[in-house]
């Protein structure tokens, strides 16, 4: 269904919708032309630099004219000239094909073809752009082509309008970022001390300083990119010098003019909001003054530049942006208002089933511009019976299907809201439990249903239930509303419900069932070992079901899913479910048998230490076979030998880890050599070797002999120190001999402890006058303790614990050597530290200098540390004291004494303030700029003193700083006063220009709106003399000499001397004899391919038209009049030209926006039974078909069956084929058409499908 919309101009506004119902058919869109690409190829550089933009195009065939803007952001590159113009015999493009306007920042390139034959050329580059970088490094200016400020438009030779396509519309210049430090200032001016300058550094390497003098200036930018800004500055010269981390540095002076700041206001005369939100009619202008010309006006979001008036606006924020030649920047944002229409819809009811459209909707509306009361007109697109007129909602209560709804206000705003009611199922509903299946594959599942209905249940019911594939599931119980299928396996099934009114809902429900109960191990040992036995576990989990689960062992009735300490045998688990469901499983353990030892035999030794003996170990094998044979001594056989008499264990095990230990004792026989004493005596002194020891043994065969480790050969081994010493006895028997040990020790040294360390009294090495006390712990009764000092003291009684203190001892490493008994001693050191030196307390020194410059009222006091205090303090040709004042700038010694008498000397250095200097600032000192003006200013700077603020006194009394501004011409002297009123002297002379004085052009009538006078300042003189130059409006400056072209109006006119000093006046520019104009009031229409639009032009003249001109000429209807009907069968602009009387013209221009939807219907089944309803292959077409060439069936074996040319369809549609050939009716089945279209716009197209007949 296509739906559409008239609306008449007469009030009241009256809707017609007309439904347009079509059985079937297919709409062909035709295929677009191949369009023409733009592509443009810039490249990047540093600041400073001149690049080139490659303007390539491609598949340019048969263009008869082409023109498109190239746009850029001004703020950042410059165009400065075109090059490299591809300039063929056939083509012809040359400089005045690319236009560069400065003014509004674009550049046009505009191109004809004046042998209109249509040109094609290949893909190449037609000319190359080139611009100068001016932004700042790493900024970035978009280049592109639009609409703005012309449109783009390429036409073939057919006059047809080709699609054209930016290859890449992100293409950019970009500023790269220097390798070296690049500095850039912008400065604003002022008239009262409100001027600000800003400081952007890049390259090098940052962090970067940036120091001056006026103003008292030393800031850090930390990184590339970064910016200083000081605001409440004078007009004047500022200098500053920019330093890099690398040393790097540039000087640069910054100058704030004495000029007005940028201020911008509203166009109150011009601006206006749009009159509806979704309308593009609103207008802004705006007016400013100030800043140093020339200016860059900027507005964004439009990216427009070089206008103060902007029209054919929406509601919405525009931001304009002015920025002056020294980089100062204004902005202010305008904001177009126009009050939005809200609208929506609410479905009150659906259509209750199939067929029936009983739906009923509510639409409402707030905002716009309403009637009085707040109401507004609500037209329907289907039962418009229901249309409301100025009410503030309305209601259809016979809607269905998709549907619309026309919202309309006072001021002619609308708004379409669209919804969809669909046919519902009545006022059926249910609601459905289900009651899952208790164990997996079990039949036990139930459904029970429950309908109802949202007004009054239609009874009887019907209710059935049937699988997914359509199987009825029987059984099903229906008692009056409620159905219930019981034994029901799990799956997904569909209840269908149906009242006694036709009206049915479906409903899909689904049966669940838990997942198959399983028992899942998760670690098994079914094999118990021997050692340590019972050690067996099982260890499992369930999985399926329904969860929790519960578990019963037949072992220890145990009920947890892992059991532990198993031995062999047979045990069983059952698990259960949260519904009872039930799963077991069964597992055996088994164990091995062990060895058993049971004897030995055994060999016995003869002599004592033999190790003849022999043991084998007598064993029983269990289940498996022993490995592993382990004796209390080396050897993993049965049987083992080589053994000494002693005790034996053993432990076998086989390979299932079983084992078993036994132990048994080998004996010896015969006389064998025994010791039965020894007598041991240890040195008398820790080293000395003064000890013996004595033996005596017996056994043995015959005489005994004696060999020690010291080689002594008898019992008795003397004069021998602390140590371990071996002795050998053997006898003339068989038998090993006898090897015993024995240790002498030394006795316990002297324990010796040295504390109570005291340093010495000065810090001079010849002061020894530091103490140390020893404690020596001993058991010996003769202590002698001697002292490195020579300081001795000996002890005869035994007191175990011996002190003595040394009081002589010098500074550094010292020593006490004791002795015990006369015999034995020992040396202990330490160290004795010096006295803390005596030195000057800086914590407490305290030097008052000068207060000037020259001056004696300085004063220094002193206080020591270190030494031994009190302290006395001489200062040279003065009395003791720690204070010595009534000094001046220099260096004072004295001398400090302690209690003990040690002497430190040292000096002070007093340093008096620098004298104060005054310096003016000649570049930061100006001259009055203009005669008259009291704008002079001193800029002065002053150093030495005492730090702190400055107190400033001016003769004569103008002021209480170090920069005075506002001044008049004269002589004034500065005197500064530090925080000590020491003072300091300066004079300076300022002087002033003459008056400006200037002639203009007489002023003339212009005759037509578009006439404009011609304006000049002829000379000027006075002031501060040449460069002169004029402002009209504020805006840019002129020569004197050049003439401006100027419409009716009042003008401020300003001439400027080279100080900008000013010389204000105004003219006033006679209104024209006729303001003539005309207003298409859009600047777009659509339509569809052969509709027609009323395009009227309304024409403001007070004197008589000559002249009507349409360009073009073609399609317009009423080519004489100012009001047409036009039907371009492609897009078009228009432009209306009108004359007066007098010669003066207006012009408006519109664009007419053709969509080619191709309006060619044609149904894909006929029954020609001469019911009266499809019997024919009925065609419908729009106003945009011109033209059926030709129209030819074909039977499915390729037969012609039907054939006609050049059918009539001046009433929108053609019956054609009746379905049969011959006079015969044809069989049904399926046949092919084509169709020959052509359409309004000259494009001829085949449509090809197929039909079927049906009978």
């Amino acid at each position: 269904m296509y739906l559409y919309r008239y609306i008449t101009s007469r009030t009241p506004k009256l809707l017609f919708i007309v439904s347009l119902f079509l059985f079937c058919h297919t709409a062909i869109l035709s295929a677009q032309d191949t369009c023409v690409v733009i592509d443009l190829e810039p490249f990047s550089g540093g600041k400073g630099d001149t690049v080139c933009v490659k303007v390539r195009v491609s598949n340019f065939k048969n263009i008869v004219s082409m023109q498109f803007p190239i746009n850029y952001n001004p703020n950042f590159v410059k165009p400065i000239f075109a090059r490299n113009f591809y300039n063929q015999p056939n083509f012809g493009f040359d400089a005045s094909n690319v236009q560069i306007n400065k003014t509004t920042s674009d550049v046009r390139v505009v191109w004809n073809d004046v042998n209109i034959a249509g040109v094609t050329i290949p893909d190449t580059v037609i000319f190359e752009l080139c611009f100068v970088l001016i932004g700042s490094p790493g900024s970035c200016s978009s280049i592109y082509f639009s609409d703005n400020p012309i449109g783009t438009e390429i036409i073939d030779v057919d006059d047809k309008t080709v699609c054209v396509n930016d290859a890449n519309p992100n293409d950019q210049i970009c500023i790269e970022l220097p390798s070296h430090l690049c500095v850039i200032s912008t400065a604003c001016g002022t008239l009262n001390n409100t001027g600000s300058l800003t400081i952007k550094t890049w390259g090098g390497l940052p962090p970067y300083t940036i120091t001056s003098i006026n103003p008292v200036t030393n800031s850090v930018l930390q990184k590339s990119g970064d910016c200083l800004i000081i605001n409440n500055l004078s007009a004047g010269m500022y200098d500053f010098t920019i330093k890099d981390a690398n040393g790097d540095s540039s000087n640069i002076t910054i100058t704030i003019t004495n000029s007005n700041p940028i201020n911008i206001t509203t166009d109150l005369n011009y601006t206006k909001d749009p009159s509806c939100y979704n309308k593009r009619n609103g207008r802004i202008g705006m007016n400013y003054t100030g800043g140093v010309e020339p200016t860059l006006i900027a507005w964004s979001p439009l990216n427009i530049y070089g206008v103060s008036r902007l029209s054919f606006l929406g509601a919405g924020t525009y931001t304009v942006t002015i920025t002056d030649s020294l980089g100062c920047i204004a902005t202010k944002d305008f904001v177009l208002r126009a009050d939005t229409l809200f609208s929506k819809v609410t479905i009150d009811k659906y259509p209750s089933c199939a067929g029936i459209c009983d739906g009923q909707v509510t639409a409402m509306a707030s905002g716009g511009n309403p009637f009085l009361g707040g109401n507004y007109n609500f037209y329907w697109s289907f039962n418009t019976n229901d249309n409301c007129m100025r009410a503030k909602t309305c209601t259809n209560d016979s809607i269905c299907g998709d549907q619309f709804v026309l919202i309309e206000d006072r001021g002619g705003c609308a708004d379409t809201l669209f919804f969809s009611l669909p046919f519902g199922i009545g006022n059926l509903q249910d609601s459905v439990v289900v009651d899952s299946v208790r164990c997996f594959g079990e039949a036990n599942g139930v459904a029970h249903v429950f309908v109802s209905s949202k007004a009054t249940l239609n009874t009887p019911i019907k209710v059935t239930m049937q699988t997914l594939l359509g199987n009825s599931i029987p059984g099903g119980v229906l008692n009056g509303t409620e159905y219930t299928s019981s034994m029901v396996r799990a799956g997904k099934y569909v209840i269908t419900i149906m009242d006694a009114a036709g009206c049915s809902i479906l409903d899909t429900i689904e049966i669940f069932e838990p997942d198959s109960l399983e028992i899942i191990e998760n670690a098994l040992d079914t094999t118990a070992s021997c050692n340590p036995g019972n050690d067996a576990f099982i260890d499992l989990r369930a999985f399926g079901g329904t969860q929790p689960y519960t578990y019963q062992w037949n072992f220890m009735a145990k009920t947890t899913p892992r059991i532990v300490g198993l031995s062999a045998g047979t045990y069983t688990v059952t698990v259960t479910d949260a519904h009872g469901c039930t799963q077991s499983k069964s597992y055996t353990v088994s164990a091995p048998t062990g060895p058993k030892i049971i004897g030995f035999n055994n060999t016995n030794v003869f002599c004592p230490g033999d190790s003849s003996g022999c043991v084998e170990v007598l064993y029983n094998l269990g289940t498996g076979t022993v490995n592993t044979f382990m004796w209390n001594v080396p050897g993993n056989n049965p049987r083992i030998c080589n053994l000494p008499s002693g005790k034996y264990t053993i432990r076998i095990e086989d390979s299932n880890g079983c084992f078993d230990t036994a132990s048994t004792t080998i004996n010896f026989s015969g006389n064998g050599i025994r010791i039965d004493s020894a007598t041991i005596r240890n040195p008398s002194c820790p080293g000395k070797s003064d000890g013996f020891i004595i033996v005596t043994a017996q056994g043995g065969n015959g005489l005994l002999t004696y060999k020690w480790s010291n080689n002594i050969t008898s019992q008795v081994n003397v004069n021998i120190k602390a140590g371990t010493y071996t002795v050998t006895i053997d006898d003339i028997g068989g038998c090993p001999p006898v090897i015993d040990s024995f240790t002498l020790i030394d006795r316990p040294k002297p324990t010796m402890q040295v504390s109570g360390l005291q340093p010495t009294s000065c810090s001079a090495i010849t002061s020894c006058d530091g103490q140390a006390q020893i404690e020596v712990f001993t058991s010996d009764t003769i202590v002698t303790i001697t002292w490195s000092s020579g300081e001795q003291k000996q002890y005869f009684n035994r007191q175990n614990s011996y002190k003595d203190t040394a009081r002589l001892l010098c500074s550094g490493r010292q020593y006490a050597i004791v002795s015990v008994n006369n015999l034995c001693s020992d040396t202990v050191y330490f160290d004795i530290l010096p006295a803390v030196p005596i030195s000057i307390d800086s914590s407490r020194l305290t030097i008052i200098p000068p207060k000037c410059y020259k001056f004696t009222d300085g004063s220094v006091s002193v206080a020591a540390k270190g030494g031994t205090g009190p302290y006395t303090y001489m200062w040279e040709n003065n009395p003791p004291s720690p204070i010595l004042s009534g000094i001046g700038d220099g260096y004072y010694k004295v001398t400090i004494r302690d209690a003990k008498g040690c002497i430190f000397l040292d000096s002070v250095r007093v340093r008096q303030p620098d004298s104060i200097k005054i310096q003016v600032i000649l570049g930061s000192t100006l001259d009055v700029s203009c005669f008259g003006k009291q704008d002079g200013r001193i800029a002065t700077t002053w150093t030495g003193g005492n730090k702190g603020k400055g107190q400033f006194v001016w003769n004569p009394n103008v002021g209480q700083d170090s920069v005075l501004t506002g001044l008049a011409a004269g002589t004034y002297t500065l005197v500064v006063f530090d925080t000590n009123l020491c003072s300091g002297t300066v004079q300076h002379t300022i002087n002033e220009p003459p008056k400006i004085s200037a002639t203009i052009t007489p002023i003339d009538t212009p005759a037509c709106t578009n006439d404009q006078f011609v304006f000049s300042v002829l000379n000027a003189t006075g002031g501060a003399g040449p460069q002169y130059r004029y402002t009209i409006q504020d805006g840019p400056p002129n020569q004197i000499g050049d003439e401006v072209p100027l419409f009716s109006g009042i003008y401020s006119i300003k001439i400027y001397d080279k100080n900008n000093c000013v010389l204000d006046t105004s003219i006033v520019v006679p209104d024209p004899i006729n303001n003539l104009s005309v207003d298409f009031g859009k600047e777009t229409e659509t339509i569809q391919l052969g509709d027609s639009v009323l395009l009227r032009g309304i024409v403001n003249s007070t004197t008589l038209l000559d002249s009507i001109i349409w360009t073009p000429i073609q399609f317009v209807s009423t080519s004489t009049q100012t009001t047409s009907f036009v039907n371009p069968p492609r897009n078009q602009m228009y432009v209306l030209t009108v004359v007066d009387e007098n010669g003066c013209t207006a012009s408006d221009k519109i664009s007419i926006i053709v969509e080619n939807n191709r309006r060619f219907y044609v149904p894909n089944i006929i029954s020609p039974n001469n019911d009266g309803t499809n019997d024919h292959f009925k065609i419908s077409v729009g106003p945009d078909v011109e033209e059926i060439s030709l129209l030819q069936i074909y039977d499915r074996w390729g037969g012609l069956v039907y054939s006609n040319s050049y059918l009539d369809i001046s009433a929108g549609e053609v019956n054609t084929w009746n379905g049969r050939f011959k006079d015969q009716p044809c069989n049904p089945g399926v046949y092919a058409y084509i169709a020959s279209v052509k359409f309004r716009d000259g494009f001829v197209l085949q449509y090809r499908g197929d039909i079927t007949l049906i009978r």
